[in-house]
């Protein structure tokens, strides 16, 4: 029998419970942004986004597109 990755694999990821309607996901433990474009633009979008409050999902989904745009 033949030695599987699956366990190495597996150990590396970790299952995301949000709050709200967004359904569980599964992401990497070790995804790590090198990018300085990347990085400067959601530090961009955070600063927008900080402090508000929102009553809906769209309202949300409208705010985040807003502030994408407006860091581009």
């Amino acid at each position: 029998m033949g030695r599987t990755a699956l366990p190495l694999v597996l150990s590396q990821l970790s299952v995301v419970n949000p709050k709200g309607g967004q359904p569980a996901y599964v992401r990497s433990r070790r995804s790590i942004q090198t990018s300085a474009r990347l990085k400067k633009f959601q530090a961009c979008i955070a600063d927008k986004m900080r402090g508000k409050s929102f009553s809906s999902r769209e309202e949300v989904h409208a705010a985040f597109a807003n502030a994408a745009h407006g860091c581009r």
